[in-house]
């Protein structure tokens, strides 16, 4: 558990990491496993069984990596499932599939796919929450198979399921729901980019893009049970739906800002830049990434079920909530994520041996950790102390992971 967080003996609670009025990273207790999280009996969950299958199935060498005729047969594979869940075609011309076109006229380059339910409730329904993942990844290279298991069937099993548990919930969405699989996300974000130059609904009809990339592993491989989230920033409002769908689950929830990562690194970002509330859900870069070794023999599928579940749970909140969230131009930064940071960077410098961390960068760690110290023992936090300590957060990420 992250120094700072506390527990309760009461299975299922859990405490802010900092107890600090405006702390919202979320220290879940560990509890005795159990098969839903408390309010799941009453409609569909994400399970393990069908998770692992996406995973097993996008990963596998016949689909190539998920590139070039692989990436093809993954977004077939997406169009069948959406068909078989009976959700209609996102696209105005029936269409689950969405071209993108390549320079030359006539060709294409790729497709994102997408399928649409509609909500229930009659002023509602015009709203949209959107939820995506990218499928591709990056192919066979030099004769070596890049199966992509976390990076990033794990989101795709994740939406898939999102879609199962809504489409078949005795209470349907109050709010209309697109389910997305973007292509080209390795190719600078491509797919999601020319989703958003050419969307099927106004963008001011979305209330809410919510998508992952990795959720099944962690952080440098040291961060066991910790998620980051992206976004909240921008839409305070979302947070009380994190806390509440992460409570009782064995998860540590870290809210960042997306300037953490360079903005816009995965496909949130076009959606983002247009100021449309988002969320992104990742659990970092670790050792597999982009290599031969991201398969799925070596996933933490019982993080990744969380997680889903996690996400399902504030999708629902997102559907149903009587008012959308709002974008905020001007970020809100609780003091939380600078606890975040100074956990993370506590666990990377108490395994400097093993990352092979250099005096350079001990020092930029060891410096950062001292202004964070100061920070949350004060209690509050200036811009000029965040820009310091996300310019030391990217040092260390940037040339240590």
């Amino acid at each position: 558990m992250p120094p700072g967080s506390t527990q309760t003996d009461k299975p299922g609670s859990f405490r802010w990491t900092d107890r600090r009025p405006h702390a919202l990273i979320l220290t879940i207790a560990l509890i005795a496993p159990t098969p839903l999280h408390a309010g799941e009996t009453a409609s569909p969950t994400p399970e393990p069984y069908r998770l692992r299958a996406v995973v097993e199935t996008l990963a596998s060498p016949e689909y190539a990596g998920r590139s070039g005729a692989g990436a093809e047969k993954a977004a077939d594979y997406l169009v069948d499932r959406f068909r078989a869940l009976k959700l209609e075609p996102a696209f105005d011309d029936g269409e689950y599939s969405q071209r993108i076109p390549g320079q030359e006229p006539g060709t294409r380059i790729g497709r994102n796919v997408a399928a649409r339910l509609i909500g229930s409730d009659p002023k509602l329904r015009e709203q949209y929450v959107l939820v995506a993942a990218h499928f591709d990844h990056l192919g066979v290279r030099g004769g070596r198979l890049y199966p992509g298991a976390d990076d990033n069937a794990s989101a795709v099993a994740m939406m898939l399921e999102v879609a199962r548990c809504l489409k078949t919930s005795p209470t349907p969405p109050k709010r209309s729901v697109l389910f997305i699989g973007f292509d080209l996300e390795e190719a600078g974000l491509f797919g999601s980019r020319y989703f958003v130059a050419h969307p099927p609904v106004p963008l001011d009809r979305i209330a809410l893009f919510v998508t992952a990339d990795m959720i099944g592993r962690s952080l440098a491989g040291l961060c066991g049970d910790h998620v980051f989230v992206l976004g909240t920033e921008h839409a305070p409002a979302i947070r009380p739906w994190i806390e509440s769908a992460a409570k009782g689950r064995p998860l540590t929830v870290d809210l960042l800002g997306a300037d953490i990562l360079v903005l816009n690194r995965s496909d949130y970002g076009p959606f983002r830049s247009r100021g449309i509330p988002f969320l992104f859900f990742t659990t970092g870069e670790n050792p597999c990434y982009h290599t031969p070794r991201d398969v799925p023999e070596t996933l933490d599928h019982d993080k990744m079920l969380q997680i889903s579940r996690m996400i399902e749970r504030v999708v629902r909140s997102a559907v149903d909530a009587p008012e959308a969230p709002r974008w905020r131009d001007n970020p809100d930064h609780p003091l939380a994520e600078a606890v975040a940071l100074r956990a993370v960077l506590r666990i990377l410098h108490d395994h400097r041996d093993e990352l092979q961390i250099g005096t350079a960068q001990e020092f930029v760690i060891r410096s950062t950790l001292r202004l964070l110290d100061g920070v949350v023992e004060r209690g509050a936090i200036t811009p000029e102390e965040r820009a310091r300590a996300i310019q030391g957060a990217r040092v260390v990420l940037f040339t240590v992971l």
